[in-house]
């Protein structure tokens, strides 16, 4: 058992990476952190929403209304979704990782093309 220490506001989220060496978490002080879930260390903290991050899942959404793409080994957001005109509660992947969906408080969903940011459909 860790405790996983180091947000300062509230933690909003919290997943396994997809083979289960990491954990991600997301929280109200604006920040989305990596922890090894061998011992529990923080091994980066990613910054780059301007508000709280609702979600995360190597993809992360916030109050800021965006959906980021983050590289891991460069621990710097690659591309940012907008379109929403309200927080973003939740993002994921598509299974063939080419596209993501986001839902918001505007009451919509939008899905994207991962790699170029376009929007393919909005409700």
């Amino acid at each position: 058992t860790h405790t996983l220490s180091g947000h300062t506001k509230c933690v909003i989220s919290a997943s396994f990476s997809p083979d289960g060496s990491q954990v991600v978490s997301c929280s109200s002080d604006k920040t989305v952190r990596l922890w090894s879930a061998r011992d529990g260390k923080a091994t980066h903290t990613l910054s780059g929403h301007t508000d709280s991050v609702n979600s995360a899942s190597f993809i992360s959404c916030g109050s800021d209304n965006t959906v980021r793409l983050w590289s891991v080994k460069d621990r710097k957001s690659t591309h940012t979704l907008s379109g929403h005109t309200n927080s973003v509660n939740s993002a994921s992947f598509s299974p063939d990782g080419s596209q993501v969906v986001s839902c918001s408080n505007d009451t919509g969903l939008m899905q994207f093309r991962r790699y170029s940011a376009t929007v393919v459909s909005e409700r």
